[in-house]
């Protein structure tokens, strides 16, 4: 009988399989989680931990993890030591040390649970040097230790690396599956719905397919920004759409942000807001992935035609080009600005 983890929104068949490899013990000692920032990685990786750690986890009547034996517990509130998390920490990469530390620990015997588990995040950030130090523990791994390796792109991982584990992919989730969860789960989330429903479709808009932003996103301090992103992005396209003129356009331009990682961020935006256009000019009812309100997306979709707006998402990509080659911020925007023609 399946009995599907708990607490992860939709992935229906992947809680089923993990769950029914757990209970017959033949979880692989390594497992690849691929999908976009938020749609449940890091969840599945501390499920698949507690299920791992369950005593009751063999009681049919009992649902997987239990969530109630001290083992669960310790794992769900982080008080295990051994599920163990390896990230960037504030760098680029993950590198040959951090691994190579990693290789030492495993090692070591559990402490308190019949596995130790290690979770490394952002695994496809990790180094070339550090992903062929890791493939040397992956091949002869300790029978207790099992790892997870997150990551958004799967091809970055070496292939020896993903010959070796099984890569598991997470669901994109619908803005009304996200809706619900955020409604049934946080208070903040349902007043903001009453309280403020723009910023509210704003922000389910800005988290894309994953809750986690979602949740990340319900802290006004943390959304701000996102959310100075966006209307930064539309009042760019509705100035290039509507022809303001090349003073009002450029005087846009130039409140993009001089930091090239915050830059690249607010042209993708600007180029999402672009991609919504052009999917409308063939359909009133293409899959938004900018705009929270249709009908002001539509209205801005007839100012423009179909090649200007193709030019213009061009000239964006173009200045994301610009911005990763480190060219000069102000004459990339100025040059994107001039290429589309709306100076």
């Amino acid at each position: 009988m399946k009995r599907p983890m708990t607490l992860i929104v939709g992935n229906d068949d992947l809680k089923a399989r993990l769950s029914n490899d757990i209970l017959a013990g033949t979880l692989p000692h390594a497992c690849i989680l691929e999908g976009p920032r938020g749609t449940g990685k890091h969840t599945f990786a501390r499920m698949c931990a507690a299920a791992l750690a369950c005593s009751q986890k063999h009681d049919s009547s009992k649902p997987i993890p239990c969530l109630e034996c001290p083992d669960c517990k310790k794992v769900l509130e982080g008080k295990s030591p051994d599920l163990i998390f390896i990230g960037l920490e504030d760098k680029a990469t993950i590198g040959v040390d951090t691994v190579r530390f990693l290789r030492e620990d495993v090692r070591v015997v559990p402490n308190d649970l019949d596995y130790k588990i290690y979770v490394i995040e952002d695994a496809d950030k990790m180094t070339v040097q550090a992903q062929n130090a890791l493939l040397l523990t992956l091949e002869e791994p300790p029978e207790y230790v099992r790892f997870f390796l997150l990551c958004e792109n799967s091809r970055l991982l070496l292939e020896t690396i993903r010959s070796r584990a099984p890569v598991h992919r997470t669901e994109p989730l619908t803005k009304k599956q996200i809706d619900e969860y955020l409604c049934a789960t946080d208070k903040r989330a349902a007043q903001m719905k009453l309280s403020s429903r723009r910023e509210y479709d704003e922000l389910l808009c800005a988290a894309g397919v994953g809750i986690g932003c979602a949740l990340e996103y319900l802290d006004p301090k943390r959304f701000a920004p996102i959310l100075e992103r966006r209307r930064l992005a539309l009042d760019f396209t509705r100035a290039a759409t509507h022809a303001e003129g090349s003073l009002s356009v450029l005087s846009i331009v130039l409140k993009f942000p001089q930091k090239r990682d915050a830059l690249r961020d607010q042209l993708s935006t600007v180029s999402d807001a672009i991609r919504d256009l052009i999917l409308l000019k063939k359909s009133d009812s293409a899959p938004l992935c900018f705009f929270a309100d249709r009908n002001e997306a539509i209205e801005l979709c007839d100012k423009a035609s179909l090649p200007f707006l193709f030019r213009l998402g061009e000239c964006v990509r173009q200045a994301l080009d610009d911005n990763a080659r480190n060219a000069n911020v102000r004459l990339a925007l100025t040059r994107l600005a001039s290429s589309a023609e709306i100076i």
